[in-house]
């Protein structure tokens, strides 16, 4: 519905107050098809569209559930609270039921190393924990995952199958604290070990198809623009995290590759590069508004990096300079963390 600004003096005060909702949830729809479309500062040839987000993303959510082992010893807690005169829940004993098993270790390890992988390949998206892709970046992501997953299957099994061996020797890991009611039969053990990843379209906020009375339309209105409101905040966050996930690898970069000879030498990993390679290739992947900027950025690091190898850096000055001046001046080209 559209309205002349004329007209407008003519309508009782709810009209008025009703085409001023009209006019805020019209303006959230601007702001997100401006932040949708927004490519690269250039003229768009005649009839090209431009994919949404929602045709260019996916949700992902990564559940990993992990056996602890541990469980609390209520003899030993009570014990600890009464040798120290204290009432009955002012410390808590927490035994490792598995104590020594290097294998649950590893499978924790396992665990880990996927959530790391699965942050750097996504961007935040829902206080819930669910993360957004890009389409571009998710066969890579898939393959990566798969990998993973196969690697954390076949640790798990392994474990299961030494697990009545790892029962045994806790007895004498524990001592009198060994409880052998405490330890669940093994096919339960395997039902507490979990990597599953799910996959959701990203909602276009135009794809809202609700079937209500007219006079209720007003608040699924609200709704809408509410959602409107979210999804502008999230795609703000989303690459206000790549900014800062740049930030912190290049001034990492710039301050290890900060000297001069042998007397003020600093020492730095081979990561050091890779890094920074990661975050080029995230910020192509994952330039969810196609910023212009920060894909010159990539492109700049690409040219400076291009080639180069830590033995380089680490015995070249001049390399070090020129790498640390293109570094800073990215760093500089960055927006401030509090926009």
């Amino acid at each position: 519905m559209e309205y002349n600004t004329c007209d407008k003096q003519l309508f009782t005060p709810a009209e008025q107050a009703a085409v001023r909702k009209h006019e805020s949830i019209h303006a959230t729809y601007e702001r997100i098809n401006q932040m949708e479309n927004r490519m690269n500062n250039q003229i768009a040839a005649p009839q090209v569209e431009v994919p949404t987000l929602a045709a260019r993303t996916l949700a992902i959510d990564l559940n990993i559930s992990v056996w602890t082992a541990r469980k609390k010893d209520k003899r030993a807690s009570a014990k600890v609270n009464s040798d120290n005169y204290a009432i009955s829940d002012a410390a808590t004993v927490n035994k490792n039921l598995l104590a020594g098993c290097d294998l649950l270790t590893e499978i924790k390890t396992m665990a880990g190393k996927i959530r790391s992988e699965h942050y750097a390949c996504t961007l935040p998206w829902t206080d819930s924990g669910t993360r957004i892709i890009m389409t571009a970046g998710y066969p890579d992501y898939v393959t990566n995952m798969t990998g993973l997953q196969g690697d954390f299957n076949c640790l798990v099994d392994e474990f299961i199958d030494q697990y009545d061996f790892e029962v045994i020797s806790a007895r004498a890991r524990l001592g009198d604290m060994f409880d052998e009611a405490e330890y669940p039969p093994s096919w339960q053990v395997r039902n507490k070990f979990d990597v599953k990843l799910v996959c959701s379209p990203v909602a276009d906020m135009h794809d809202w198809r609700l079937d209500v009375d007219q006079d209720v339309q007003t608040c699924f209105d609200e709704a809408i623009a509410g959602y409107g409101s979210a999804m502008e905040q999230r795609i703000n966050g989303a690459m206000t995290d790549i900014h800062e996930r740049l930030r912190k690898v290049l001034s990492n970069m710039s301050e290890r590759l900060d000297f001069a000879g042998k007397e003020d030498k600093k020492t730095f990993r081979n990561t050091l590069l890779d890094n920074v390679l990661d975050i080029v290739d995230l910020m192509r992947k994952c330039n969810l508004t196609d910023d212009i900027q920060l894909t010159a950025q990539a492109d700049t690091l690409e040219r400076a990096l291009r080639g180069v190898s830590p033995e380089a850096l680490r015995d070249s000055s001049q390399l070090r300079a020129e790498t640390k001046r293109t570094v800073d001046q990215v760093i500089a080209s960055l927006p401030s963390i509090d926009l």
